[in-house]
């Protein structure tokens, strides 16, 4: 008999009562792997720990509210390196059945760190159909992450490679309060392994009012307001930049290291900058309209 991948499917759960029964169906439902779901509740108030408790063959921690990054983080300092494959899982989607094995087929058995990301299917508050969120491939680079990550932590899948490689070096929680768990997982994969992008869509991705993260709708320039005026929010980019190179400067080729320096050190260093002030690849890749990217740069806020 042909064995199986052991897989850690990693759920941070926060009041997630009304969708998570569903959600953890779908986890143990999958087809050829050996599942292990790992679920961290965080701090919940409601009945999600005793809805839970009715599964025999997951782990739970119902421990204290430390907030989604380090919630997910924690989970997986506890994972160690004792599985094969890795996953992120929120508490409300619908994941198709061969969505772990179709990611853990497309690594293979590679010793190299490799993320695995796919598309999404939107879906409603009953699972309707909304949508595919993405028509075109994503970009994956170091660069794209850095300034506007496009992949989402529920649909990623990494190796044991990779796995180590975040056991290295955790981030600080000053940097999870800036920028979440997928954005931290995604960076490294880019800058010290690959990152493979599947246009095809494996999970439904559910949209409603309750959602921590999902896809961002309503006015982009009040948003941008609203992190100016918020000091955890300002300057994700050149903290991201500044702990990778904390963590990972001794694996990083010089050319990723001299462009994470321009981002890290900017503004203390007026050469650093001018590099940014002037590089059209950099504010393109942020969404942001050159004004407003050019200002954050002016005022320390990138």
């Amino acid at each position: 008999m042909e064995k199986k991948y052991k897989v850690a499917v990693l759920l941070s759960a926060y009041n997630g009562e009304k969708y998570i029964k569903e959600q953890v169906d779908s986890i143990l439902n999958q087809k050829d792997v050996d599942v292990n779901l790992i679920v961290r509740i965080d701090g919940s108030n409601d009945s999600t720990f005793e809805i839970l408790k009715e599964y025999k063959n997951i782990t739970i921690l119902n421990e204290s509210n430390v907030g989604l990054a380090r919630s997910f983080m924690n989970l997986v300092k506890y994972a160690n390196l004792d599985y094969d494959f890795y996953c992120f899982a929120d508490q409300d989607d619908i994941w198709l059945e061969n969505k772990i094995i179709t990611g853990c087929n497309k690594i293979g058995d590679n010793n190299k760190p490799i993320l695995y990301s796919s598309n999404q299917t939107l879906v409603n508050q009953k699972a309707e159909f909304i949508s595919t969120r993405y028509t075109k491939d994503v970009n994956v680079t170091y660069k794209q992450i850095l300034c506007n990550n496009l992949i989402s932590g529920c649909t990623m899948i990494w190796n044991n490679s990779l796995q180590k490689l975040l056991l290295k070096h955790i981030p600080s929680n000053e940097l999870l309060d800036k920028r979440i768990h997928d954005v931290w997982v995604g960076m490294v994969a880019a800058c010290c392994g690959d990152i493979i992008y599947d246009s095809n869509s494996y999970i439904l991705y559910r949209q409603h009012e309750n959602n921590v993260v999902g896809v961002k709708k309503g006015n982009r320039f009040k948003a941008i307001i609203k992190k100016f005026k918020n000091n955890k929010t300002r300057n994700g980019r050149s903290f991201l930049a500044k702990e990778i190179l904390l963590g990972y400067s001794d694996l990083l080729p010089q050319d990723k290291k001299e462009f994470l320096e321009n981002c890290a050190y900017y503004q203390k260093n007026r050469k650093y900058k001018k590099f940014l002030l002037k590089n059209k690849e950099i504010y393109s890749l942020t969404g942001e309209s050159k004004r407003m990217y050019k200002l954050k740069v002016k005022f320390n806020l990138f």
